[in-house]
């Protein structure tokens, strides 16, 4: 129904302090770096590998009695700069995309980690301006994710893959079966590189009857550095690109 008298409305200044819900059990110090659970959706202390929510504003404790999933919320500064400590950097890395690997640790290194933002500036040695760039601000794969490395093995890929460069140096026939769309929110992607120069076929499999441009699967995976990026649409995988040689 439309508006027939003023109205207040609840906001606050875009991209400075967001309320998240914590994960159960945890305690989140204020200045932390804040990450997202894959398998809960709540905010935590930045684990390896977790999508980058924020800096803590405040301390947030979901530790004590009665404590549950979503309890209590975590104040977090999103859109700022913040100067830390990030052993070798140097001028030539500025522009460049900074990770996180626990809740107090920025390293250059993406392998594993976490992408927080990109480096401003270098302020003094070992330590830079850190231009946070939270997972709510980016542009999806346009972005640049964390790589991970696979095993040489046929895997069941999870929500913890979603939105990385998956690479994987197979010496035999291997399946990847992709997560439940219904799982995956509309947007998700997934990059498929094969590093191996073994002439042995990738496939990527749809979770259940789930498809992948209309098939079961695709197989055209098989040769050295041949890259394929998948979207999710929320009911099915689509190929987005591919490089095939």
């Amino acid at each position: 129904m439309a508006l027939s008298a003023n109205r207040d409305v609840d906001f606050y200044t875009s991209q400075e302090l967001i309320d998240l819900p914590v994960d159960d059990n945890v305690t989140i110090y204020k200045g932390a770096f804040v990450g997202r659970d894959r398998g809960t959706g709540y905010a935590r202390p930045l684990s390896a590998g977790d999508e980058f929510l924020g800096v803590a504003y405040r301390q947030a404790d979901n530790t004590v009695s009665g404590h549950t999933a979503g309890g209590i919320n975590i104040r977090l500064h999103q859109a700022i700069d913040i100067v830390h400590t990030l052993s070798g950097v140097v001028t030539g890395d500025i522009g460049k995309d900074v990770y996180a690997s626990d809740d107090e640790t920025l390293t250059l290194t993406p392998t594993g980690n976490s992408r927080i933002g990109r480096i401003a500036a270098v302020e003094a040695t070992n330590t830079a301006r850190a231009r946070c760039e939270p997972v709510n601000m980016l542009s999806g794969v346009l972005e640049n994710g964390p790589l991970v490395s696979l095993a040489d093995a046929s895997a069941t890929l999870t929500l913890d893959h979603i939105n990385r460069s998956l690479l994987i140096a197979n010496t035999a026939a291997r399946t990847l079966t992709l997560p439940a769309v219904a799982t995956v929110r509309a947007g998700g992607w997934i990059r498929v590189v094969k590093t191996s120069s073994d002439a042995e076929i990738v496939t990527l499999d749809g979770n259940a009857s789930e498809t992948i441009d209309g098939a079961a699967t695709f197989t055209a995976i098989d040769a050295q550095y041949d890259c394929v990026l998948l979207l999710c649409t929320g009911s099915e995988w689509i190929i987005l690109s591919r490089d095939i040689a």
